[in-house]
């Protein structure tokens, strides 16, 4: 039996336990999947941070003027803002710094055993390039290294005691406040703007990400234009963010202070994610290398037939193989169910949130609607992969071999499928149909009992 890495891995998995540990799925941002929002500690340490960004306008909210009052609980935000950015990007920077550098050592070797498994599959040729190895990623950290995203440019300032409806009607600085008659408090929100815009020989592309959030709930939007992987450092346009806060003449001024300063710790730690340019973080680095060996495998020939339905199938069961050898089955179903069920396209902070605050205003609502199901079908690709998967990790190599044979002997065009339920039958000794039927029953028990712990106990 031909081991492709080596040495014979042991499938712990094999009866579909689920002992393992659970990621928090749904983290979007490294200061947030860090707790930094919640960190007591952050703001103790507040006078060893570095000061980020240049002077601050300080505007009062009614008149648009600057803010003249001599207010303790202002001049104290006026003061502790830049500290408070100065913090956390060189968090963000550190905490970015440490996990590129471990994915790229993980993803380099990840990516060289999936090139030796698919060249022994027939795959020729297949390689990811360590030079053009997370390259967009790579672009946004050196362009975090060079200075920050964000630059604050005004705290916008509302006395509680002066706020009604009347009093803000027709104010352009008001359009991010509302009244909630549901909580009876004011609440405000930021809207940002990112903008890359890239210059070559022929023609400008500007592209753009747009953020919202409510500072008083942490619930937002996210939507964003994809990121070519032509960008360069000095793409990076600066994000202007205009800060609202309400403060109060008859309540403490530290309590104040003190309450408006983990606001915005922890608004930041939603809103200060550049990285979101490529994608989630709790996919960022994990797609590559099935979505570049399908890719590979489109512009090459292969004798099978049903090939839409094969190169997908083949190429994630494969990268299924590297997975598990290197970290185990939980990263399969931990991935899939994040892709599937946490990350709503849309979503930012706790929840999704249009803030479709303004006449106008059309922002879409969360996509993802009804109860969590798990079904898989032997018919597409996908419900193939996790047949072969249940058949890797109950027979280990024995499968594997089976069908690369199969494969690499080929003469002439035969049907993929029906290659595979031949492989199926002959090492597990069950008809192909009742083998695949039990398979994939259990595979979608297997993701499903996942993702409900995972949901209960992040």
């Amino acid at each position: 039996m031909m081991h492709f890495f080596g040495k014979t891995v042991q499938v712990a998995s094999a009866t579909l336990s689920l002992f393992f540990l659970m990621d928090a799925g749904w983290s979007q941002s490294a200061l947030s999947e860090a707790g930094v929002g919640d960190d007591g500690q952050f703001l103790v340490e507040l006078d060893a941070y570095v000061k980020y960004g240049g002077n601050i306008d300080v505007i009062d909210g009614f008149t648009g003027k600057n803010y003249h009052s001599d207010n303790a609980v202002v001049k104290a935000i006026h003061t502790s803002f830049p500290k408070i950015m100065g913090g956390l990007h060189n968090r963000l920077l550190e905490l970015e710094a440490k996990h590129m550098a471990f994915q790229m050592t993980q993803g380099i070797t990840h990516g060289r055993k999936l090139t030796v498994l698919a060249d022994a599959f027939g795959i020729k040729g297949f390689e990811l390039d360590d030079e053009s190895w997370l390259r967009k990623e790579r672009t946004i950290l050196a362009r975090l290294r060079a200075k920050p995203f964000f630059q604050i440019k005004e705290i916008i300032v509302w006395e509680k005691e002066g706020l009604s409806e009347r009093a803000l009607r027709g104010n352009r600085l008001a359009q991010n406040l509302r009244f909630n008659p549901d909580s009876l408090t004011w609440e405000r929100r930021v809207l940002t703007e990112w903008e890359v815009t890239i210059r070559n020989k022929r023609n400008l592309k500007i592209v753009n990400k747009w953020q919202g959030l409510n500072l008083d709930t942490n619930k937002g939007f996210h939507i964003s234009e994809t990121l070519p992987n032509s960008v360069y450092v000095n793409a990076f346009r600066e994000v202007k963010v205009s800060y609202p806060i309400i403060v109060s003449r008859t309540k403490d001024s530290e309590e104040q202070i003190t309450q408006i300063q983990r606001q915005i710790v922890r608004n930041l730690s939603y809103l200060y994610d550049p990285f979101s340019w490529a994608a989630r973080r709790n996919t960022r680095f994990r797609t590559k290398f099935s979505s570049s060996l399908v890719n590979h495998m489109k512009n090459r020939s292969y004798r099978v037939n049903d090939r839409e339905w094969f190169d997908a199938a083949i190429c994630n069961f494969l990268n299924d193989m590297v997975t598990v050898e290197m970290y185990g089955l939980k990263e399969v179903y931990s991935l899939y169910t994040t892709r599937r069920f946490a990350n709503d396209r849309y979503l930012l902070g706790l929840a999704m949130d249009p803030l479709n605050w303004l006449e106008g205003e059309d922002r879409s609502q969360s996509s993802r609607k009804g109860p969590v199901r798990v079904r898989f079908s032997f018919n597409n690709s996908e419900g193939a992969r996790f047949a072969m998967l249940d058949m890797y990790l109950r027979y280990g190599y024995a499968f594997g071999e089976n069908l690369r044979s199969k494969l690499v002997a080929l003469k002439k065009k035969e049907f993929g499928r029906a290659l595979v339920e031949q492989a199926i039958e002959e090492v597990s000794g069950v008809p192909a149909e009742t083998y695949i039927k039990a398979a994939l029953k259990a595979q979608a028990e297997g993701v499903l009992q996942y993702w409900e712990k995972l949901s209960t106990h992040p």
